[in-house]
């Protein structure tokens, strides 16, 4: 009789354990973008001429990957900017620290894609690195 309760008392440590290690595996946890540190600092128009000449090199080398990108404010609508009419960025919050059209900007996210219709390269996570005043 005890051996039966010492190999069902193992039978069911061992399910637990491995039911949180499967838990671990299956569902990590979410990355942080802002905690990272960027792979790449670029502008914004060469981010989008990089993609637009040569869009599977540039995945290979962008996609995924915590970028700065530099460029003017050239558009801002909810919690998203564009920058010099090339790169898509979208924040988390809608907050954007007052981000206005032709402020200079450089902002951190992750490179999730390239727009072919509108030529646009998508990041996402963003949050603003720092600023300058707009252009007068």
């Amino acid at each position: 009789m005890k051996k039966l309760v010492i190999a069902i008392t193992g039978l069911i440590v061992g399910v637990a354990s491995l039911g949180f290690l499967l838990q671990g595996i299956l569902n990590p946890k979410p990355r942080v973008i802002a905690n990272e540190k960027a792979a790449f600092l670029v502008p914004a128009d060469e981010l989008q001429y990089f993609f637009a000449s040569n869009a599977e090199i540039a995945s290979e080398k962008y996609l995924d990957q915590v970028l700065e990108v530099s460029g003017e404010v050239t558009e801002v609508a909810g919690k998203s900017i564009v920058l010099d009419n090339r790169v898509m960025v979208n924040f988390l919050t809608d907050t954007l620290n007052g981000a206005q059209e032709g402020e200079e900007l450089i902002i951190k996210g992750r490179c999730v894609g390239f727009d072919e219709l509108l030529l646009q390269v998508k990041i996402d996570q963003a949050q603003i690195n720092s600023k300058q005043q707009p252009k007068q």
